[in-house]
């Protein structure tokens, strides 16, 4: 398993490789900036980051002259809010800081305050804690089977759109569906190019040429030399939904039944693509 990344904004160097040296301990890989700015770009661009590290007293920005502002963990508060519901995100936070008394009461009930140095197990156990507690970490230790294959063979970006589809598999926002579907077309492409380098030793862009797509093409490589008839249907059914539904937004064929996908369908294509994951990637 992946060692769990988590942001530390604090201005003072030597400590941050303390408490980075500390955190392999806990399976924690920190990534350490020393300005609010920074940080917060470092929050948006990376959904690795699971929790943020606060110091009590920070840089605003990366060339601020002046010495570090005591208002730092009320922008720190406010912009891990704006990010949060930005990217529908949920990112626990905590303060660490050598002047905890400074913060215990006014932050009671919003965040934990550690003090440096003296209690970074009780930091690192409430981390822990708090990073096992978040909706996408439970997905993956319902799943535990299926992201043990994809770890390594997804990027981080795509293991993160399984997760976000996972969670929202049971919703009936027709906005929610569309795109689930659009996202597991996606997923669908990744798994079969996977499978074409693995399972047939050719790599993907040698399906190039030819009509219709290149996944179908590969598909069609598999038939019995890979997949089954049952999960070759299955998986060419997944293709066409998902890219009839989330893709071309359901064009409609003159004389054919008008049709949406609801809740259900969904589901039942999120768990064809689990089968054909624990197949292919076997």
């Amino acid at each position: 398993m992946n060692p769990v990344s988590l942001l530390l904004i604090d201005d003072d160097p030597a400590y941050c490789l303390k408490l980075q040296a500390e955190g392999r301990d806990y399976r924690f890989e920190i990534v350490a900036l020393h300005n609010l700015e920074d940080g917060m770009d470092a929050l948006v661009a990376s959904r690795r980051i699971k929790a943020v590290i606060l110091d009590g007293r920070c840089l605003l920005e990366p060339n601020q002259k002046e010495a570090a502002r005591t208002n730092f963990v009320h922008h720190a508060l406010q912009r891990i809010a704006d990010i949060e519901n930005e990217y529908n995100r949920i990112i626990p936070f905590c303060i660490n800081t050598e002047h905890p008394n400074d913060f215990v009461e006014d932050l009671d009930g919003i965040a934990p305050v550690f003090t440096k140095s003296l209690n970074n197990a009780d930091l690192f156990d409430w981390l822990n804690h708090e990073i096992s507690q978040l909706p996408e970490t439970m997905i993956r230790k319902r799943y535990n089977e299926t992201f043990l294959k994809t770890e390594n063979l997804f990027t981080d970006e795509e293991n993160d759109l399984l997760i976000d589809v996972l969670q929202t598999a049971n919703s009936s926002d027709p906005a929610v569906i569309i795109t689930n579907l659009a996202l597991l077309r996606r997923l669908l492409e990744r798994v079969i190019d996977i499978s074409c380098t693995v399972k047939l030793n050719k790599q993907p862009h040698d399906f190039k040429v030819g009509h219709g797509s290149r996944t179908r093409r590969i598909l069609d490589a598999m038939h019995r030399k890979v997949l089954p008839l049952e999960l070759y249907n299955s998986a060419n059914q997944l293709y066409v939904t998902c890219s009839k539904y989330g893709n071309h937004h359901g064009l409609q064929i003159k004389g054919e039944l008008a049709y949406k996908p609801g809740k259900f369908a969904v589901q039942y294509l999120v768990f064809m693509y689990l089968e054909l994951i624990d197949y292919l990637l076997d």
